[in-house]
């Protein structure tokens, strides 16, 4: 992955910090899209990963997911580049999964949290970066990305209310509302290669890019804590007593990293047909 550069989104914590983590040591020229680029914490997350892997090629890029604007203010300056900035490799992994019970969230544009950080904010990033992707010289393989999760199977998506107005939030099942941005996200990424591959290249050569959904399967993160304990003392008391449970039944994050690493570096994932839906690192229906 040497002279590699990647996008990558949520890539601070959980299975995205794990997927950096290993591209980092692998000497991929990394691009982590943070909210706040200048914050503390980030400054050293950026010069640890420096130092431990000796790639001084890690960088930060202020790209607030939850802000339309942000994602178009650094797509735009990504693109705006003649030639075309090298991009191998767009890995989205940031994502919201709501515990029970938790109140209605939004974006800063107003938008429900699931819909606007799971499917909104990836559209939004790829179909800017889509010139980007598509001008990659003939030779390289490019390949992106998109989290997804099997709750997408609870989903309730109807096209004539996403946000769950009408219907009202699901506050006792905010599954419904998670899934149902998953599933639209996976529909997306079929749409979105069925369009790469549509496009006609100046130099008449056939589409070189590739965009995966990966199911990472259960795995203990932060997020999927959060969930588990509902955000409360007396759910992560339980969280710990019942800790023996967890680490038998749900990945670590390395482990849950694995088929994003292996669509991101596998010589199959490279060639024939892209859109495809990868689990425990093998094609799925």
């Amino acid at each position: 992955m040497h002279g590699k550069v990647a996008i990558i989104t949520g890539g601070t914590t959980g299975i995205g910090a794990a997927v950096v983590n290993d591209l980092a040591a692998r000497g991929t020229h990394l691009i982590l899209l943070c909210r706040n680029a200048a914050d503390v914490f980030t400054a050293d997350y950026i010069e640890d990963l420096r130092e431990r892997h000796g790639n001084p090629f890690i960088y930060a890029e202020e790209c607030d997911l939850s802000s339309l604007h942000s994602i178009r203010l650094f797509a735009t300056k990504f693109i705006d580049n003649t030639p075309p900035r090298r991009l191998d490799l767009v890995v989205c992994c940031a994502g919201i999964m709501a515990p029970p019970y938790t109140p209605r969230m939004t974006t800063k544009d107003g938008i429900e949290a699931h819909w606007g950080l799971n499917f909104l904010a990836n559209f939004q990033l790829l179909n800017i970066l889509a010139p980007c992707l598509r001008a990659q010289p003939p030779d390289r393989d490019v390949r992106i990305l998109l989290a997804t999760c099997s709750s997408y199977i609870a989903g309730d998506l109807d096209l004539n209310d996403p946000q769950f107005f009408r219907r009202g939030y699901p506050l006792k099942t905010p599954w419904k509302s998670y899934g149902a941005s998953k599933m639209a996200l996976m529909t997306f990424c079929i749409e979105f290669q069925r369009r790469l591959d549509a496009y006609i290249r100046p130099d008449k050569q056939p589409n070189n890019a590739r965009i995966y959904n990966i199911d990472p399967g259960l795995v203990r993160t932060p997020g999927a804590r959060r969930w588990l304990t509902m955000g409360s003392l007396w759910g992560l008391a339980a969280y710990l007593v019942m800790w023996p449970f967890w680490w038998l039944v749900l990945k670590d994050p390395e482990q849950g990293a694995q088929s994003f690493l292996a669509a991101a570096m596998s010589p199959e994932c490279g060639m024939g047909e892209g859109g495809k839906f990868l689990r425990e690192c093998q094609n799925q229906r």
